[in-house]
């Protein structure tokens, strides 16, 4: 995929997410909610920083037009990925919620989940 591709894609998915002040639609920022549990936010700014520094550009909570948010949105070389932070929601409930979201890779990580690098994904 080239870089025109590449970019057409990601503002194909981009142009999905609502432009409001308080979504993540702005690159490179990580948001935390005061209804996420610790975990919860130490999980997903430990994944959000990991991708960071891997070159990934990235949205924290980013609300769809749909009217779902996920966790993280990363991209990277032309491809999507949606990380989605699990503390209490099992993969079947994910799986219900997913069905909204834009056809992308969903990988769930737990919050007790060591994560040593990318590479587990």
């Amino acid at each position: 995929m080239n870089k025109t591709q590449q970019y057409n894609q990601m503002r194909e998915v981009l142009n999905e997410i609502k432009h409001t002040s308080l979504s993540g639609n702005k690159e490179g920022h990580f948001y935390a909610y005061a209804s996420e549990s610790e975990n919860h936010i130490r999980k997903k700014f430990e994944v959000w920083l990991k991708l960071k520094k891997a070159g990934y550009k990235l949205w924290c909570e980013p609300i769809f037009k749909t009217g779902i948010r996920m966790d993280i949105l990363a991209f990277k070389e032309g491809i999507f990925t949606n990380y989605e932070i699990l503390e209490n929601e099992t993969l079947k409930e994910l799986e219900k919620k997913t069905k909204k979201y834009p056809e992308i890779n969903i990988i769930p990580i737990k919050t007790n989940q060591e994560i040593i690098d990318l590479e587990m994904f």
